[in-house]
């Protein structure tokens, strides 16, 4: 491993770029302002502690991942791969091996959902981010940090502009918020081939380099740690802890109504014995009904809906057993209050958030309008088309994805309909899933919508871009005469 690693350095200081590529040089000139000598050292202090404990903490685990690779096919249980670190000086990245032996022989360095070389415990393992843990690793020896820009191979950083070639100024990361926005990368690369690599640079290496660039600015201790806990307790993880609060500020709340605010001391005992398992089912039948999927901030009759037979579903549940379980279960007038509160609480907090995401947007709420139909804007107007187009049942038309560029939306569910990701993934196999496209974004630049038009001019689908604002006619009308390309 030295001799490597001394081998990596002579390399970086005698060769004067990487192929193809901007000069070093040119490229330190566009870097940000250094942080002071202070910050780098508390940054250094804070990754050496955190990887050390993380591998101690961690070891049962990797001795289980290690154990279960090596069970599964026999190959090595580690994979290292040459990256581009600080200052542009190679290194290698180390990781659990989740594709088969020499898969990086076969293969684009990415690869895409359902890629026959990654392997079956492999999938698991990326999905679950386990595959970097290794990584602690190359924290504790200097090579990586815990947040920074995620290190590319050479190939890809070749691509890199002047401008872009900046961020090798900072020490790359085991995560950052492009490995958050991207979490579910491998389904944005739906095509294959040279198509797909093409599209991994022309489109996704710029939003996350810009991603990290926004980091840089404001890179310091709280945000690191805020970074770390996204990619450790991922969006529907931090919905179920929100809802496990608000389901037990309902029952308590019942409690207290049932027992016109004045509850003895035996009673708060019961109510802590019963908190896990009501808070617990509730929480099961409401992830049946997926409602802790989508995103908070969108709430209509549909979503209203699904959490009530939910909840209700959790009540019956419980008034048949308990006829059975005596004091282990709530009694039954408690249970009915709970179901009203729950409900009133529950839908009142996503009300609060979809008035508060309007607000903040800037956007109206007027009526809106759609064979398969991809919406290009996730906002609100894009969610009130979705959700008119799914409830006029008469004009023929389906919302099938929507398409946004804000990173936050991608992966999450609209009126259970999914983000798939940026507009330009339509073009990774949508178009051959999709009749008619809808531009819904009445806050875009002029500049954004003529590259969006372009997208479709060597497609067969149909492009609509709705008016803003909308004419007061008739709803049903409003897609028939939207401006048709």
């Amino acid at each position: 491993m030295n001799l490597e690693y001394t081998d990596i350095v002579r390399e970086r200081i005698t060769a004067p770029a990487f192929e193809g590529g901007p000069s070093l040089d040119a490229a330190a000139a566009e870097a940000p302002e250094p942080a002071a000598p202070a910050t780098k050292k508390a940054k250094r202090i804070y990754d050496a502690v955190l990887a050390a404990l993380g591998l101690v903490l961690l070891s049962p685990i990797f001795l289980l991942v290690a154990t279960i690779i090596k069970l599964a096919d026999g190959g090595p249980v580690f994979y290292r791969q040459k990256r581009i670190g600080h200052h542009g000086i190679p290194f290698f990245i180390l990781k659990f091996r989740t594709m088969v032996p020499g898969a990086d022989k076969a293969g684009l360095p990415i690869t895409r959902n359902g890629d026959h070389r990654v392997t079956r415990v492999g999938r698991f393992l990326r999905k679950t981010k386990l595959d970097e843990l290794p990584q602690l690793w190359n924290v504790l020896r200097g090579e990586m940090s815990l947040v920074g820009p995620r290190p590319e191979v050479a190939h890809y950083v070749n691509h890199y502009t002047p401008e872009q070639r900046a961020i090798l100024e900072h020490k790359p990361g085991i995560t950052d918020l492009a490995s958050i926005r991207f979490r579910n990368e491998e389904t944005l690369l739906q095509s294959t081939g040279p198509a797909m690599e093409l599209f991994y640079i022309q489109q996704c290496l710029p939003r996350k380099i810009e991603l990290n660039q926004d980091y840089a600015r404001t890179a310091n201790l709280l945000t690191d740690t805020w970074i770390i806990l996204q990619t450790i307790c991922p969006y529907w993880a931090g919905v179920l802890g929100l809802y496990a609060i608000i389901l037990a500020s309902s029952f308590w709340a019942s409690y207290e109504l049932v027992g016109n605010f004045t509850l003895s001391g035996s009673a708060r005992d019961q109510f802590a014995r019963q908190l896990p398992l009501i808070v617990g089912l509730q929480l099961i039948c409401l992830l049946a009904r997926r409602q802790c999927k989508g995103l908070l901030c969108y709430f209509g009759l549909s979503e209203l809906w699904q959490a009530s037979v939910g909840l209700f579903e959790a009540a019956l549940i419980l008034l048949g057993f308990s006829l059975l379980a005596g004091d282990a279960l709530p009694p039954r007038n408690v249970i009915l209050t709970n179901l009203c509160t729950s409900l009133l609480f529950l839908s009142g907090f996503r009300v609060v958030l979809r008035l508060w995401r309007e607000r903040t947007e800037g956007e109206h709420l007027p009526g809106s309008q759609p064979m398969r139909v991809g919406i290009i804007g996730a906002g609100s107007l894009g969610a009130q088309l979705a959700d008119f187009l799914k409830s006029q049942k008469s004009l023929g038309r389906v919302p099938v994805a929507f398409f946004d560029d804000d990173f936050a939306k991608w992966h999450k569910q609209i009126h259970q309909i999914p983000v798939v990701g940026m507009p330009e993934c339509i073009l990774q196999g949508w178009s051959e899933k999709l009749d008619e496209v809808a531009i819904a974004l009445p806050n875009a630049s002029e500049e954004r919508l003529v590259q969006i038009h372009r997208l479709f001019e060597k497609t067969k689908l149909k492009l609509y871009t709705l008016q803003w604002p909308l004419p007061a006619w008739h709803q049903a009308e409003l897609w028939r005469r939207a401006v048709e390309l």
